[in-house]
């Protein structure tokens, strides 16, 4: 592979900014030197003044090709198409799901979805197995466990609500015990499934089936409660805990309180959690459809409170949930948002966002002071990597690290919207969203896939790769 040297740039990591510049050499940061030390080296010579050179982004929760637990549809971005937004937006690896369908071992799924993610991926992936809820009655967990052992898989998800996922505490129990020996980071989506499910009767029992209301049937008390539950059980085996996308400020609190405790705990919230409400679909029909996903976008009040929870440090990663359903469904296609038919409890739940999140973290986060540039990077990419043994390959500029680069220029200005978008969706969560700052470059292990925030010509599909991920937990 020929060198390349980015000149004239600034390097931002968690610790501080640095005016290096970088060559990049057989796909890895080969070496950092000080301005115009590289000038002389036989590579192709990249000006970078101006811009700053983040670590690729790194999606901890995305959801490409995902079947729903009823079989009834799936999202509608395959492993090609989500890559490619990703990539686009500056996010250069993703850690994708895996479901064993009804009657399926959760090995054989796990290796299925590896070879059409190897036949399709354009940027770098690993896998987080879902635990059936038959895991306390099956082989399910040894078979976990020789996927962490075998083909290094870091971390398992657990949910705690929805008929059909729903473990019960007993198989927290057990799955966190099994994870704590393995050094495996146990996940959980953290709803209390009963609660969910009365409120959501309730509703259905009033009348009250618009699809703005599901958030009615989501309350934030279920998402805290939950959240409480996981951490003590994980306490009592001495377990760690990832709370994945924290959409209530009070489950964040939660969380902040159990770590102050000494609890060894993280949290991820998303961009539409922080950038949305449910001020802006209340009564909007099929686009609020558009806006469904579990947890749901809560209203503006608690995003506020959410952000300063994102300040202060109890939310370590921004991940996506990226879910992408279409608003309608067209010929051939397995149903979408609007099979609902105006009922809530019929739309497919999810929202696509791969593409935004640096950006909208940028715009929402950085220029309005509540982070700083270096927090950005921690919470997209670096913070993410570690967490879920990618480090030090991912999330780092750092000698030895694959050269995984965003040239991020600072004064790319951009209007969001679904048209523009490469996700396969049809709307926006962030329709005309303005935002400053974006990417300029990205490059994948030193190749370059985006430009400007399109896709290279001839990136070729499949040349991302399966990430063995660190057990460390």
């Amino acid at each position: 592979m020929s060198q390349i040297v980015l000149h004239s740039g600034q390097v931002v990591s968690p610790e501080g900014r640095f005016d290096v510049d970088l060559l990049i050499k057989d796909g890895r940061v080969h070496s950092h030197g000080q301005r115009g030390a590289f000038k002389n080296v036989d590579a192709e010579q990249i000006d970078c003044a101006g811009r700053l050179l983040l670590p690729g982004g790194v999606d901890t929760h995305t959801h490409l090709e995902h079947r729903v637990a009823s079989g009834a549809t799936r999202t509608i971005d395959d492993f090609h198409s989500g890559t490619v937004a990703a990539a686009c937006g500056g996010t250069t690896t993703i850690v994708d799901f895996v479901r064993a369908p009804a009657g399926t071992a959760v090995d054989e799924a796990f290796y299925t979805r590896r070879e059409a993610a190897e036949a399709a991926c354009v940027v770098d992936f690993g896998f987080h197995p879902i635990v059936p809820a038959t895991a306390g009655e099956d082989d399910s967990f040894a078979r976990l466990r020789r996927l962490s052992e075998d083909e290094g898989v870091a971390s398992w998800k657990f949910f705690m609500a929805y008929p059909g996922s729903m473990v019960s505490d007993a198989v927290l129990l057990e799955g966190f015990r099994v994870a704590a020996e393995l050094g495996v980071l146990p996940m959980v989506h953290a709803e209390n499934g009963h609660m969910v499910a009365d409120a959501v009767a309730g509703l259905v029992a009033a009348g009250r089936t618009a699809e703005h209301e599901h958030l009615h049937g989501h309350p934030a008390s279920s998402e805290a409660e939950a959240v409480n539950r996981a951490a003590v059980l994980a306490q009592h085996v001495g377990s760690s805990l990832f709370v994945v996308h924290v959409s209530a400020a009070d489950a964040a609190r939660q969380v902040r309180e159990h770590r102050a405790a000494g609890a060894r705990i993280w949290a991820e919230t998303c961009p539409q959690y922080l950038a949305s409400s449910y001020e802006q679909y209340e009564g909007a029909g099929l686009l609020a459809a558009g806006h469904i996903c579990s947890p749901p976008i809560r209203e503006a009040a608690n995003a506020e409170a959410l952000w300063t929870e994102v300040s202060n440090g109890t939310i370590d990663t921004i991940g996506t949930d990226h879910a992408s359903f279409a608003l309608h469904t067209g010929p051939g296609m397995l149903p979408q948002k609007d099979s609902g038919g105006g009922v809530f409890t019929g739309v497919p739940n999810g929202v696509p966002g791969v593409e935004e999140r640096l950006v909208v973290m940028h715009t929402a986060g950085v220029l309005t002071g509540r982070i700083t540039m270096e927090r950005f990077v921690d919470l997209v990419s670096t913070a993410p990597a570690k967490t879920f043994g990618l480090h030090p390959r991912k999330g780092t500029l750092a000698v030895g690290a694959d050269a995984d680069v965003v040239v991020w220029d600072p004064a790319a200005e951009r209007v969001l919207s679904a048209a523009a978008q490469h996700s396969l969706a049809d709307y926006s969560v962030y329709e005309q969203m303005h935002v400053t700052g974006a990417p300029a470059a990205v490059y994948s292990r030193g190749e370059l896939v985006s430009v400007d925030g399109e896709p290279v010509p001839g990136l070729r599909r499949g040349r991302g790769t399966y990430l063995h991920r660190a057990r460390q937990h």
